[in-house]
């Protein structure tokens, strides 16, 4: 048994020593089959200076890896090249340039390639244009990048808190102001900047007045119709009222306003009266319906307000200081008030003309009373009527038409208070002499220049004149006409009254 453990173990230690002879065989020998160990080589270079100025030197180093000896072939991408580990090479022109390294052992070869490895060149020299320069916001420009020396970044400030880093960019200005610009510019060599001040200038738009179609303009008639035309003038006077009442129709405005306001003041005398008493009211209304309203104003307003002739002494011409200075202002405010109704300049000229039309129409109307009413005995007065006299100024302001008089001629009544033939012949008097006046003004506007001017003044005038004082409102010229005779009332105003709108409606 002991013999037989001996024996197990001999055995063992011979199977585990015939590998490690086996190995140290093969380690020695050198035939096929056998292992070989290499070390082909890796191309890589570098150097310390890639951009410079032309002629640029630079020194390249090899750091290639790989079994040695090796040999190198450099490729500096001028069409030059080296044999040597570690060579200098000096760049003529101004480019980029591709260098390639091809290394080599007795186990293969490598290359390495670095496109645009070199630069040589110069920094770039900045400067730029911009179209357009001026405008109205929103103002786009373009800016266009003119630097020198190939700048390969660009950094542009617009001087409106925004920037681009785009070669040629469009930028919008949307804000008025003058700005500066300024753009940097850089490349591999260096950098540089401009500015330029107050270079773009933004402006605010000026408003745009909307255009609205004009109506088209009536063609100019011949005789009688053609004179009208030119009287009238221009109906483009800039009113007020313009926006809502067509042209044609402020001649009617005027009257309707000049009646109201009439009717307004005779309310407001008798309001507390109106109150108080409901059947009146009514029956006012009533015969306001029935056509009798105007009178019955009028003649509440002479009694309430005491008018009536005054027996002056009469010094100049017939009339007493009082009436003098009466047709003064009356003469001053037909010229003011026509001067505001036609928008006219405020020329000497024209003025003198105003006032000179003015005067010639107030008295010669009033002379007309004032020659029947001495003839039949009758005194006469004339006296500022301040309701008129707003009415004037308020319809020539809204509407181009002074549609009311600023004075009164009042003729005595006999004792027991009735109409007179005599009073009617005497208030005909003043309107038939407007009328005459009115057709003398119209003759004028052919002449041209100055003589047209104040012909359609003149017309205008006396126009409105006799139409207004044929109203037949108590202290007015129709008031003593439609009692006297109202078939020559009729005659007299509807004819006038039809031109009137004939002449302001229709021509």
């Amino acid at each position: 048994m002991r013999y037989l453990t001996h024996i197990l173990l001999l055995a063992v230690l011979c199977t585990a020593l015939i590998p490690l002879t086996g190995a140290a065989d093969t380690a020695a020998g050198t035939g096929a089959g056998y292992i070989t160990v290499t070390n082909p080589p890796v191309a890589d270079f570098y150097t310390s200076t890639r951009y410079g100025p032309s002629p640029f030197t630079v020194s390249f180093s090899d750091t290639s890896r790989g079994y040695t000896p090796m040999t190198w072939h450099w490729e500096f991408g001028d069409g030059t090249g080296s044999e040597m580990q570690n060579p200098a090479h000096t760049y003529q022109s101004d480019g980029e340039y591709t260098v390639r390294l091809t290394v080599t052992n007795q186990y293969g070869s490598d290359t390495k390639t670095v496109a645009g490895f070199i630069g040589a060149g110069n920094p770039p020299e900045a400067d730029f244009s911009a179209t357009p320069l001026n405008g109205d916001i929103p103002l786009t420009v373009t800016f266009t990048d003119i630097s020198k020396d190939r700048p390969a970044d660009w950094k542009w400030d617009f001087g409106d808190s925004t920037t681009s880093s785009v070669q040629n960019p469009t930028h919008a200005y949307t804000l008025p102001g003058t700005y500066d610009v300024r753009l940097k510019v850089s490349n591999n060599f260096g950098s540089d900047a401009l500015s330029k001040t107050q270079y773009i200038n933004a402006s605010r738009p000026i408003p745009v007045p909307v255009i609205v179609p004009a109506a088209p303009a009536k063609a100019h008639a011949g005789g009688i119709v053609g004179l009208i035309q030119d009287a009238k003038g221009t109906t483009d006077k800039n009113l007020p009222t313009a926006a809502f009442i067509p042209p044609q129709f402020m001649a009617l405005a005027a009257m309707l306003t000049s009646l109201a306001v009439v009717l307004i003041q005779f309310l407001l005398a008798h309001i507390s009266s109106l109150i108080q008493i409901g059947e009146k009211v009514a029956k006012f209304f009533a015969d306001l319906a029935g056509g009798h309203a105007v009178e019955k104003i009028s003649d509440r307003e002479i009694e309430a307000r005491g008018i009536e002739v005054k027996r002056r002494e009469r010094h100049f011409f017939g009339l007493s200081a009082t009436e003098i200075l009466v047709v003064e202002a009356a003469v001053v405010m037909v010229a003011v008030a026509f001067l505001l109704a036609d928008r006219a300049a405020l020329t000497l000229q024209m003025v003198l003309i105003y006032m000179l039309v003015g005067a010639v129409s107030v008295i010669l109307h009033d002379f007309a009373h004032r020659y029947f009413a001495n003839r039949y005995g009758h005194d006469t007065d004339i006296q500022f009527w301040g309701l008129g006299t707003v009415i004037m100024f308020l319809t020539a302001w809204l509407y181009g038409n002074a549609f009311a008089q600023s004075y009164r001629n009042l003729v005595d009544r006999d004792e027991n208070g009735e109409e007179t033939r005599e009073l009617g012949i005497e208030m005909a008097a003043g309107p038939v002499v407007s009328v005459v006046l009115m057709l003398v003004f119209l003759f004028m506007v052919q002449f041209g220049g100055v003589w047209t001017i104040a012909g359609g003044l003149g017309f205008t005038i006396n126009l409105i004149t006799a139409v207004y004082s044929l109203m037949p409102i108590s202290t007015m010229d129709g008031s003593a006409i439609w009692k006297w005779n109202r078939v020559l009332y009729l005659v007299l105003f509807i004819p006038l009254i039809a031109f009137y709108f004939f002449t302001f409606m229709l021509v």
